[in-house]
């Protein structure tokens, strides 16, 4: 089975809920020697970054350091309440620790803080409102909803980081997994779920054990699966 990149929970988002964060917060503003641009494509944000830290292009430490981002952004612009407070009135005078007083003035607090349940419900069910699904009364009921849609995460990200963007729903599941399979898009697993969760929540698996590439589907996207106005559907298994 293998992982990668995708996907994604009708109703409008909330004007309130579609405010972008502090520049701040963003995952962008934590290195010293890079100036973020608030209101980047995360593409085009990643990719300038991925040059200042000399990040080689599909090496294994740029999928991390992308997945990374990716994960930050969108708990930065899904679940903000997750973000660790700036770091205020400086660091104490009794702390040695030079590493930890770097740590400290680039990132803030080290610690995340805990969302409670209805703060969890809340980005989930935004989420679901960003891409056209009605909110969902319970997690589990979103995450089912985002899992069935096929939706690219980065537009999830920019559609609140870049301005009037929309999130585009994929209808064809073999266009979607050859995008998914470009190796600029793939992601590291490990951190992707890393803390709890949100970005592996969304992930889409996009090649079923045995499933043989290269032939049409005719019409269906993974074996046994239909692609129906941007919704994945069970059916029964077919050979490819």
């Amino acid at each position: 089975m293998e992982i990668i990149d995708l996907t994604g929970c009708d109703s409008e988002p909330d004007t309130d809920a579609t405010m972008p964060p502090p520049a701040s917060q963003s995952h962008f503003a934590k290195f010293a020697n890079f100036t973020p641009q608030e209101n980047a494509p995360f593409k085009q944000e990643f990719a300038r970054l991925a040059s200042s830290q000399e990040w080689k292009r599909g090496s294994r430490e740029y999928t991390r350091q992308r997945t990374i981002a990716m994960r930050e952004e969108l708990s930065t612009h899904y679940f903000p309440s997750s973000q660790p407070p700036p770091a205020l009135g400086g660091i104490p005078e009794d702390d040695d620790d030079d590493d930890d007083k770097a740590a400290i003035l680039l990132h803030g607090s080290p610690q995340k803080v805990e969302l409670t349940d209805e703060e969890i419900l809340q980005g989930f069910q935004d989420l679901c409102a960003e891409v056209g699904i009605a909110r969902g009364a319970a997690v589990d009921e979103c995450k089912r909803a985002l899992k069935a849609t096929l939706v690219n995460i980065v537009d999830l990200i920019d559609a609140r980081r870049v301005p009037g963007t929309k999130v585009q729903v994929w209808t064809d599941f073999e266009a979607f997994r050859r995008y998914t399979r470009d190796p600029d898009n793939r992601i590291s697993l490990a951190e992707a779920t890393e803390g709890p969760g949100f970005l592996a929540s969304l992930l889409q698996v996009i090649k079923m054990p045995g499933e043989k590439m290269g032939k049409s589907t005719g019409g269906r996207g993974r074996r046994g699966h239909q692609v129906k106005g941007g919704r994945v559907r069970k059916g029964k298994a077919r050979r490819v």
